[in-house]
């Protein structure tokens, strides 16, 4: 997918350090992806966007709220046998 992100900071090099937001509200629940980063600006395409494998010191961070994101959280029985309390 894409995001928008803004520059926030110029470094004295001439990289950018970018971040944005997306918020995606789905009929299942709310998901939101975070993005932090030092982009090139000659790594900027004419069209004004860059790949993700671009981006330095990239902090992405993805989370939500709903059926879908309780789907990925583990059970009190997976947690268990994840703990020191495991048998083996």
């Amino acid at each position: 997918g894409n995001l928008t992100v803004q520059v926030v900071q110029r470094l004295p090099n001439g990289n950018l350090v970018v971040s944005g937001q997306k918020n995606i509200r789905l009929n299942q629940g709310d998901e939101m992806v975070q993005l932090q980063g030092i982009v090139r600006p000659a790594d900027i395409s004419p069209d004004n966007t860059i790949a993700s494998a671009k981006v330095a010191e990239a902090r992405i961070a993805y989370g939500g709220r709903g059926a879908v994101a309780q789907s990925n959280a583990m059970s009190w029985l997976g947690r268990f046998f994840n703990s020191a309390f495991a048998p083996f």
